[in-house]
């Protein structure tokens, strides 16, 4: 949807599905749940269909799923949940082929396809100020489809920006294209990185990485995703800490 309304893409990446689905309150099991019963009730075919398939990949068992819209057609209508029913057997029908695939060279040509993101083509979305200190710029971001699961997008940091502290459950590459700027793991020292650096963090690994007081840094990241989550967000980098860190 980023292309007619960004502001809606962003509050949805950034809102809904990095901040209330990452709640631990509830599993994403039980979360996915609960969505699927109140898409059912609501009758929103497009949305449920999406959030069956996701439903299966956070561990909801297609037998569990049908009983949900069993036990829901007494309490949300019967023909919400007849219309249920057909939008299961398309989602079930999709993931038993994909589980059924035995390797890469079983694809279709078209599965095959390359895609080519052009730039310019998706709109540069702002940090959030939960996850970044400072003025920070996404662009052109990228998701692998499954079995792939690699992930990222070109970040741009202005003077004195940077991330929160942060670990990756499977690390991340990173690598500079432009400025200057600075890298640091929890209780280690600060490493500056200039362009053609790259920068490995190995998996589980608290760090923070930007921009220099008074240099911009713009960098590729590469991550993988572990059980659809690629990042575990903490809290900022103070003021404090960061000045510390600043290059003599």
């Amino acid at each position: 949807m980023g292309d007619i309304d960004p502001k809606l893409a962003e509050l949805t990446d950034k809102v809904l599905f990095g901040d209330v689905w990452e709640r631990k309150q509830l599993s994403k099991r039980d979360r996915s749940l609960v969505t699927v019963a109140a898409l059912m009730a609501l009758n929103r075919p497009d949305q449920l269909r999406s959030h069956m398939a996701l439903a299966l990949q956070n561990g909801v068992t297609q037998d569990e799923l049908v009983e949900t819209i069993t036990q829901l057609a007494f309490y949300t209508g019967w023909p919400n949940a007849v219309s249920a029913v057909p939008i299961a057997r398309e989602v079930f029908k999709t993931a038993d082929a994909s589980a059924s695939r035995p390797d890469q060279g079983a694809q279709t040509q078209e599965d095959r396809t390359i895609t080519v993101i052009h730039t310019g083509s998706q709109p540069s979305t702002r940090g959030s100020a939960d996850h970044f200190t400072g003025s920070v710029q996404v662009a052109s971001r990228f998701q692998a489809e499954a079995p792939a699961r690699s992930g990222g997008a070109i970040v741009t940091f202005e003077p004195g920006a940077r991330t929160a502290w942060h670990t990756h459950p499977l690390g991340q590459t990173l690598i500079v294209t432009s400025g200057m700027g600075l890298v640091q793991q929890w209780g280690g020292p600060v490493q500056v990185i200039k362009p053609g650096d790259v920068v490995w963090i190995p998996p589980g690994v608290k760090h923070w990485h930007g921009a220099t007081r008074t240099t911009s840094m713009t960098h590729i990241a590469i991550a993988e995703a572990l059980n659809g989550k690629s990042v575990d967000w903490m809290d900022l980098v103070t003021e404090a800490q960061y000045l510390a860190s600043q290059p003599e």
